[in-house]
């Protein structure tokens, strides 16, 4: 073996010892990480040994996302977006998001709902669209309540409602405050603290308590129903959470 295949197993080793001491036992999720760390070069955050290689990442993540992992699903789709590593296949790319969002994984719905809104290699549907962002919203994603609240303003795949708008910008304001580290909600707060103000000078004070109105009610029906129906090993992390919205 090539010094160069020599230290290139002494860090897949070295970055197997780290996923096992972060409690990774399933080798999907082992698999998962690998790629996950050539994607970016680095694994969680060291850096020695790991440069960015698209190629062993799609290599990884090619694995575990065969073996229906959600995570390595959406990041594969993104590698065959940009054609890192992989040719450049757009319908692959969509492919693998539709795989992921079936899985519920939160941006794989989020980035398949852009591409049903922009008609970008598959048929434009703002319904479908619309469908797909609740389901990204549903798991405390910023970025998703910030598009329907777009889409809710301009009468995209849903009846113009500015009340409803509101709903979903207040709701951005605050899962950015409340759960920022999910889904990088923290880096969508300035966008959506303006959304949130600028749809409040469009109301009036009635409409504007509605749209309070709905937010609350939407979030204390999504907490019942985390309640009701735990997931072993998984929390969407809102718990009860309508009585911090004012």
């Amino acid at each position: 073996m090539s010094r160069a295949g020599r230290a290139a197993g002494w860090v897949v080793a070295l970055a197997l010892c780290g996923i096992v001491a972060l409690g990774v036992t399933r080798w999907t999720d082992i698999q998962f990480e690998l790629g996950y760390a050539y994607e970016n070069g680095n694994f969680h955050g060291w850096t020695p040994g790991f440069s960015r290689d698209y190629r062993e990442a799609s290599r990884w993540l090619s694995g575990a996302a065969s073996a229906n992992h959600p995570r390595a699903q959406y990041r594969l789709g993104i590698l065959h977006a940009h054609g890192w590593g992989v040719p450049e296949d757009k319908a692959q790319a969509v492919a693998w998001f539709t795989r992921s969002a079936r899985n519920g994984y939160g941006p794989a719905c989020y980035h398949l709902g852009w591409i049903r809104h922009n008609g970008d290699g598959v048929p434009r549907d703002d319904v479908l669209a619309v469908q797909l962002l609740e389901q990204a919203a549903e798991q405390g994603m910023v970025a998703a309540h910030l598009a329907l609240g777009r889409f809710y303003e301009r009468g995209e795949g849903v009846p113009t409602d500015l009340a409803q708008a509101y709903k979903w910008t207040t709701l951005a304001v605050h899962f950015a405050r409340t759960r920022p580290e999910r889904f990088d909600n923290a880096d969508f707060a300035k966008r959506a603290q303006a959304a949130h103000n600028a749809l409040a000078l469009q109301l009036n004070t009635s409409s504007e308590a509605q749209g309070r109105t709905f937010a609350r009610q939407w979030l204390a029906a999504l907490s019942a129903v985390a309640r009701s129906t735990p997931q072993p090993g998984q929390s969407n992390g809102l718990g009860s959470m309508a009585h911090h919205l004012r």
